[in-house]
């Protein structure tokens, strides 16, 4: 009598396939993965076919034949397909059923037309080898992507049970050993038992492997987003430092625009001044002087309040910006300029309401940025008019601003955009970048082209929020 019964040792085999995957399944249910749950569908297939083999003897042969190989069959390939699928690889569902239903019928041809038992064992255990070496090579590559060891050791445990599969399918074919799973003999008890180590060991592993790799995948995850926040950080800290840049480059006009109305408040004081030395109190150059005073303190506060918020660093949070005042409020910044050059302004504002959630600090840099590159591109042009539309567009705000420049060459016009690509001599090229990563920050873009009818044409386009 031997010692192992193999009927028997196809009984366990697929006793421990039905529990494992049942423990699987548990370990695993909070990740709620496709690859688990193919994996622990195909053993259960697997379990339900190992034990209708184990019963052959006391079974009706189509329940041990056709129905345990079918069951047997799909259930490797679903677990084939579960690593596949952990690759990003894809096999329809439907191609697996339909390979099931071809290897069946040539697996019956042999069985029941041929009543070829040589054959049909080759051709079945052919198919089990190919299969053990696919689920091999793909734990091997997700081993290799995500660098896991458990993945290797699961390579390793189908490799081997795929080799001793295709030694015994050799001993077979030179009539060393019986063509039936269930034969007494020491390649049956080696075969059953890579069975067993497959289904152990191969168990342990998988799980072994996917906490590793969702745990890899949780710690990139982290790391991108820490490293997310960091560039966020950094890209707020060269915003602001821009936003101190241009103040700086434009801090002639700002002294002149100043200059102005303190000048004007000089003049009035001198003015209340005199009239009061003549001690007339009622005379009327008093009262409009000191109209004059307040309307020109008022002016120069209005100036230097907008100053103050362009240059503080931007808090982050966001609040409904109305985009009409903004691109009319951020000219005031460059009156001089505008002045200066002669520049006008053409204005096509929507009438409805036109507001974005936003930085309005993030979101001025945005729009001076655009109307300082405007402002320069023009000055060697003999029509200078900036062209600002806000209109908006469904659920977005869409600010455009065209100038009557020269318009981007064909050797900027491709990189536009990119760090340190610029047409001013002293320029850093990093304007227009900064300008476009705060436009994303808002949901947005921001788009530069050459105009159909000449000049650049910028385009900021934003989600649109209700008041």
């Amino acid at each position: 009598m031997p010692v192992l019964h193999i009927p028997t040792l196809y009984l366990v085999i697929g006793f421990l396939y039905l529990v494992l995957p049942a423990i699987i399944w548990l370990v695993l249910a909070q990740q709620a993965s496709e690859t688990a749950r193919l994996w622990c569908l195909g053993g259960a297939l697997l379990a339900v076919g190992l034990l209708l083999i184990g019963g052959r003897a006391n079974l009706s042969a189509w329940l041990s034949y056709p129905l345990a190989n079918a069951l047997s069959w799909m259930g490797i390939l679903m677990q084939a397909l579960a690593l596949r699928r952990a690759l990003d690889l894809t096999w329809r569902v439907k191609w697996i059923v339909l390979t099931v239903i071809v290897w069946l019928c040539i697996f019956e041809f042999f069985r029941l037309v041929l009543n070829n038992t040589e054959w049909r064992f080759a051709w079945s255990t052919f198919c089990f080898v190919l299969v053990f070496s696919d689920i091999s090579y793909s734990a091997w590559r997700i081993s290799r992507l995500y660098s896991l060891r458990s993945g290797r050791w699961l390579s390793f445990v189908y490799a081997l049970a795929a080799l001793i599969l295709a030694i015994r399918l050799c001993r077979v074919l030179m009539d060393l050993s019986e063509p039936d799973a269930v034969a007494q003999g020491l390649d049956s008890i080696l075969a059953a038992t890579i069975g067993i180590l497959i289904s152990v060991l191969g168990s342990f592993t998988f799980v072994s492997m996917f906490l590793e790799r969702a745990t890899k995948k949780e710690l990139q995850a982290t790391e991108q987003r820490v490293r997310q926040e960091e560039s966020v950080r950094l890209g707020e800290q060269i915003a602001q430092l821009d936003r101190q840049r241009a103040l700086g480059e434009m801090s002639y006009s700002f002294a002149h625009e100043l200059s102005q109305p303190l000048t004007a408040i000089l003049m009035d004081a001198h003015t209340i001044k005199e009239t009061l030395s003549q001690g007339s109190v009622h005379h009327p150059s008093l009262n409009d002087a000191v109209l004059g005073i307040e309307r020109n303190a008022t002016r120069t506060a209005q100036l230097i309040d907008r100053i103050r918020h362009f240059i503080r660093p931007s808090p982050g949070d966001f609040e409904p910006v109305e985009m009409k005042a903004l691109v009319q409020d951020v000219k005031e910044l460059l009156l001089h300029e505008i002045r200066s050059h002669n520049i006008q302004f053409e204005w096509a504002l929507d009438v409805e309401p036109c507001p974005v959630l936003g930085d309005k600090v993030q979101l001025s840099q945005i729009v001076l940025n655009v109307y300082r590159n405007a402002l320069q591109a023009m000055l060697q042009s003999q029509v200078r008019t900036l062209y600002v539309s806000v209109d908006r567009q469904a659920q977005r705000v869409v600010v455009c601003v065209r100038d009557t420049g020269h318009g981007l060459s064909e050797s900027i016009k491709l990189r536009v955009g990119e760090p340190f690509v610029t047409s001013k001599a002293d320029g850093l090229g990093l304007g227009l970048l900064i300008s476009k990563a705060i436009a994303e920050r808002h949901g947005g873009s921001l788009t530069i082209a050459n105009a159909v009818d000449g000049g650049a044409l910028v385009e900021l386009n934003l989600p649109s929020t209700d008041d």
